[in-house]
């Protein structure tokens, strides 16, 4: 398994993981013509990534060469001193979870997020994803608030969970089990 800064040219592969990803992950809890919708050209993610600022990056995990996971993150959408950075995603493919690729991303997402200088990192995951909200509990993550903010997904309200590290410092050096269970979608 290696992890390493993606490039423009990984869009359609994260693309690819994402699209499968959500539709195992939020079947149920989000309606199926937004899963049935979703597809692999990467064009706006490529776009997106060559445009992307040095508070920001994107990472991506490789099994045998090919890309089973991604991780996005920088400064937190919402201002928190206590923690200013945030992985905005971490996706790895259902036929991949459970063999530390999600884990190898938590862990590199926060020395990224740490050598832009943040102590602390917040996540958000929909509330109702119970298995990603345990994996990021047994990464170290602490439940801060949940958050609705009128956000709606096609009919369907989402109430979002946030995760906190107030030193990434633990997350960084913590080594998780290797065959725990991932997190699946955030």
């Amino acid at each position: 398994m290696t992890v390493r800064t993606a490039t423009p040219d990984d869009a359609d592969a994260i693309e690819r993981v994402r699209t499968d990803t959500w539709r195992a992950a939020y079947r149920g809890l989000l309606p199926d013509l937004v899963l049935d919708r979703l597809g692999y050209d990467g064009t706006r993610r490529r776009l997106g990534m060559a445009a992307m600022g040095a508070d920001r990056f994107a990472l991506v995990a490789e099994h045998d060469g090919a890309v089973v996971g991604f991780c996005y993150g920088g400064p937190a959408r919402v201002s928190d001193d206590a923690h200013p950075g945030e992985i905005y995603a971490v996706y790895v493919l259902p036929s991949h979870q459970g063999h530390g690729h999600g884990s190898a991303l938590m862990r590199a997402g926060a020395r990224e997020l740490r050598a832009r200088g943040w102590r602390g990192m917040v996540i958000w995951v929909l509330r109702e994803n119970h298995p990603s909200r345990e994996f990021y509990v047994r990464m170290g993550g602490r439940h801060l608030a949940d958050r609705d903010e009128d956000r709606d997904i096609e009919g369907v309200a989402v109430t979002e969970s946030g995760y906190v590290w107030d030193d990434l410092n633990a997350l960084t050096s913590s080594r998780p089990a290797r065959h725990q269970a991932e997190g699946r979608g955030r």
